[in-house]
């Protein structure tokens, strides 16, 4: 794939209006011959909850709508960051013409981004920012990142929060360390939340599996903890399990993110006081269309901003027609 090909696609695609691991799937535009077709690798984090495979459909979607090819990979699991970083670096010896990345670790990404930087491969961020000071290290730079502001999201569900409970005694349910966004989770609901008890904070590494234990645990030490927040919805549906099993049921009202489909129902049964949604299949389409504006020398502003909205039982249905929320 050599860059004048990339070029030739890319306003190829102008002209026509194109615009808007664990395993791996490909989407095939029916643009141009496929000679001149676009050829992205999107790698994420894994597949393995909703809000990944909804980001792979929205992928699939408008992949299909401008003509490109996408191959939609992601290692077995969120915390192999070392699986993903090499499928960055076959991204660059394969040629791709962009690479999409939402990054496992906001550090230890930088040298394989850099690589694609020396191979003249774009590379824009979904999702998931990286440390500035990580990339100037090695001297590699992105296009743009594409999604929400972590922090402002999360402070939705922490204003909620704030306003609505009364001496709230909080258990925080961190992600996977070293991981910006989730950080930025963390720090965007606990500073909305500063007259709260911290009763205990802690990483259950974005598992269900995990998130019930921790949270099952917390419970047996701390029974009087009546308000969680867990920093994606994996997490949040660990902790509502060991609350029900627990016998603490309509005692702890529980705030997670990513609105995913078992976030929706809980919500609607009263399990989930809140959670934040975050539109993964707008974040692919801003993504994919980032590659193609760089592809025909367009410069990206630094972040480009998706939508994110809290779900509560107030919205939930509207959200559910697709109605504008927030």
């Amino acid at each position: 794939m050599m860059k004048s090909k990339r070029l030739a696609a890319a306003l190829s695609l102008t002209a026509c209006g194109g615009n808007s691991g664990g395993g791996s799937g490909t989407a095939d535009g029916s643009g141009s011959g496929s000679d001149d077709k676009i050829e992205i690798a999107y790698i994420v984090k894994a597949k393995s909850d909703a809000f990944w495979t909804s980001m792979e459909d929205g992928a699939m979607k408008y992949a299909e709508e401008v003509g490109v090819k996408v191959d939609f990979q992601a290692p077995e699991k969120e915390t192999d960051v070392e699986k993903q970083v090499q499928f960055v670096e076959n991204a660059v010896i394969k040629g791709y013409d962009a690479i999409i990345l939402s990054a496992a670790d906001s550090n230890a990404l930088a040298p394989a981004i850099k690589k694609a930087n020396d191979a003249n491969i774009p590379v824009v961020l979904v999702n998931d920012t990286m440390d500035q000071g990580a990339l100037d290290s090695v001297g590699a730079t992105v296009e743009t990142y594409v999604g929400i502001d972590q922090y402002e999201a999360a402070s939705l569900a922490g204003a909620y929060a704030a306003e609505n409970i009364s001496d709230g005694q909080i258990c925080y349910l961190e992600g996977v360390p070293g991981v910006k966004a989730l950080d930025d989770r963390l720090s965007g609901f606990r500073d909305q939340c500063g007259s709260f008890n911290v009763v205990a904070s802690q990483t259950a590494r974005c598992d269900r599996n995990e998130g019930f234990n921790v949270m099952q645990n917390v419970l047996s030490s701390n029974p009087n903890v009546n308000v969680v927040w867990a920093v994606n919805a994996e997490m949040g549906q660990g902790a509502i399990q060991a609350i029900e099993q627990g016998g603490f049921s309509g005692k702890v009202q529980v705030f997670d993110f990513d609105a995913a489909p078992d976030d929706i129902k809980a919500i609607k049964e009263g399990t989930l006081a809140g959670s934040v949604a975050q539109y993964p299949d707008l974040q692919a389409a801003a993504a994919i269309q980032a590659c193609l504006d760089v592809l025909d020398g367009k410069t990206l502003e630094a972040h480009t901003k998706t939508k994110a909205a809290l779900i509560t039982a107030d919205n939930v249905e509207a959200f559910e027609a697709g109605e504008e929320v927030g």
